[in-house]
């Protein structure tokens, strides 16, 4: 695959945004790409503070200006100035009636964006004395999860600064920094190498998926989201085999992200009875320290292909996964690409290994919310997080309803899981044959 860099450096975007961007112009207005985000605030919230904290976080970030039009024959990433950028927060009472706040939210995080003029909307939701929501619906074009826990930061130092009666100047890193380091990237000579050796990968076709026996064929565009709680007890465990050199990784976050891939693996061979499989791997590509601070969409989907054997272990299973890890970091900021009908893989994960702070000194907890709708060809994702406080962390499941048409069919993909973390924890020399015969 070749870049046309002169057109990416007209977008003023990343490949990422520019294969977004196709997808939402092919989708219509479906929400394909509605993200949302209700922050649970502890304590009270003084609305016109935030107004002027939220009014200058927007005002000092070039991404939350970012609008997304057609210009002289292509698209284009349009940052605008303030005075032409609607800031308004409004305050949505529900203080009489809590539980209706969360029907309100998904509500609004259905409705379409219309990108080429602003990309997301907030409130602040009122839900009892000294209980506020800030409820953020965004295009997925304009902020990552990462992203979200960084506005969160910046609008919280400077409704704390004031709170004190400062006005000092904060920093807030510039998204256009690293929009011209990938640019930069798309015309050298290890984009071109990576390009050679997908094409090479991929070569290799995947065989047909079925999911619990339906096609993934059967996909469409309705999801659904389903939380699932992993316990500090099981989080614990897995994270002191890491630390007694059972499953070995470079750092306590990676081996958890490289043992939740071996245990999708599993969990696909119980559900399909392939022995071949590719994982769509969410890498989060922020670098620099400043990468980690800025408000933009870092993120970059990749792929390991990975094979089971006969005589494969949990512990071996781990090793490969771990291999296919390293050799796709050396490739992953170009994207997959796959022969004309193939499928880039069978199911995508999410680790993101980043907690949400506090808002300016008050307790939160983060409800990450889907829109209901997104792209066909997807079967199953999984979103693992720990954004709020504690010892487990959150498994988000986005199970395609053509596919997982059913509570049992979802709750059965969920266990199944669970049950191939355990397999793998309990023993990691046992035949894996043995995990998925279990289920036969």
């Amino acid at each position: 695959m070749s870049f046309d860099v002169d057109a990416m450096r007209h977008a003023n975007m990343t490949h990422t945004q520019m294969l977004m961007w196709m997808g939402q112009m092919l989708s219509g207005r479906r929400p394909v790409y509605n993200m949302g985000f209700a922050i649970h605030i502890d304590g009270e919230i003084d609305h016109e503070l935030f107004q002027q904290s939220y009014d200058y976080v927007v005002s000092k970030s070039d991404n939350l200006r970012s609008v997304f039009r057609h210009v002289d024959g292509g698209p284009s990433r349009i940052v605008l100035d303030v005075d032409e950028f609607n800031c308004d927060v409004p305050v949505v009472d529900f203080s009489d009636k809590p539980d209706e706040a969360a029907a309100w939210m998904q509500e609004q995080l259905q409705q379409y964006i219309d990108i080429r003029k602003q990309l997301f909307g907030t409130a602040l939701v009122r839900i009892g004395p000294e209980k506020t929501i800030w409820f953020i619906r965004q295009h997925h074009l304009l902020c990552d999860g990462w992203s979200i826990g960084n506005f969160m930061k910046h609008v919280g130092a400077r409704y704390e600064q004031l709170e004190r009666g400062e006005s000092g100047e904060l920093d807030v890193p510039q998204f256009g920094d690293f929009v011209d380091r990938e640019i930069a990237y798309y015309e050298s000579d290890e984009c071109a190498a990576s390009g050679k050796y997908w094409e090479e990968l991929t070569a290799d076709r995947l065989p047909p998926l079925s999911l619990y026996d339906v096609s993934s064929d059967e996909g469409g565009n309705e999801f659904q989201r389903e939380h699932r709680h992993l316990t500090g007890d099981l989080i614990g465990r897995m994270k002191a085999a890491i630390k007694n050199k059972d499953f070995r990784a470079f750092s306590i976050d990676q081996g958890l992200f490289l043992l939740m891939v071996t245990a999708l693996v599993l969990q696909l061979r119980r559900a399909s009875g392939n022995d071949k499989f590719a994982i769509g791997v969410c890498l989060h590509h922020r670098v620099k320290p400043r990468d980690k601070e800025t408000i933009g969409p870092f993120f970059v989907f990749s792929a390991m292909r990975i094979g089971l054997n006969p005589d494969d272990t949990f512990r071996s299973l781990y090793s490969q996964v771990a291999a296919e890890y390293r050799v796709m970091l050396r490739h992953y900021r170009h994207p997959v690409t796959t022969p004309p009908g193939e499928r880039k893989w069978d199911t995508s994960i999410n680790f993101v290994n980043t907690s949400f702070p506090k808002f300016a000194g008050r307790d939160t907890t983060i409800t990450w919310m889907q829109s209901g709708s997104y792209l066909s060809q997807e079967s199953l994702g999984l979103q693992i997080h720990h954004f709020n406080e504690g010892d487990g962390m959150t498994a988000e499941w986005d199970f395609n309803l053509g596919i997982f048409d059913s509570d049992d069919r979802r709750e059965k993909a969920m266990v199944d899981f669970e049950e191939a973390m355990e397999f793998g924890l309990r023993d990691p020399d046992a035949l894996l044959h043995g995990f998925w015969e279990d289920s036969e």
